[in-house]
């Protein structure tokens, strides 16, 4: 029977190691899953902060796109204006040139 005994020691040691591995390996399959959960948290913000970027830049292109067409309108009332300005000075000028007599 001893040699049973012996026999069955050494696979109750063998065991008990098996089972120290097994913890330690859980231990470290734990940490991992945590890193995980941590990442996956990360990157659900990472997201929401996108959304809320691209959110923002399409408010953006919408006054930028406002601005634009008000500047191309209002630059197109300030050539006319200048079209005009320069349109009585000549008449003003061709009055003053008859009223002199050059003409």
């Amino acid at each position: 029977m001893s040699n049973d005994a012996e026999i069955l020691a050494v696979r109750l040691n063998l065991l008990h190691e098996d089972v120290g591995e097994i913890k330690t390996a859980l231990g470290k399959l734990s940490d991992a899953i945590t890193k995980l959960a941590l990442v996956e948290q990360n990157q659900a913000q990472t997201a929401d902060a996108m959304e809320r970027a691209f959110k923002a830049i399409e408010r953006i292109e919408r006054r930028l796109e406002k601005l634009e067409q008000s500047s191309w309108e209002s630059s197109n009332s300030a050539k006319w204006i200048d079209r005009a300005i320069v349109a009585a000075l000549t008449v003003g000028g061709m009055f003053r040139q008859q009223a002199v007599g050059l003409r």
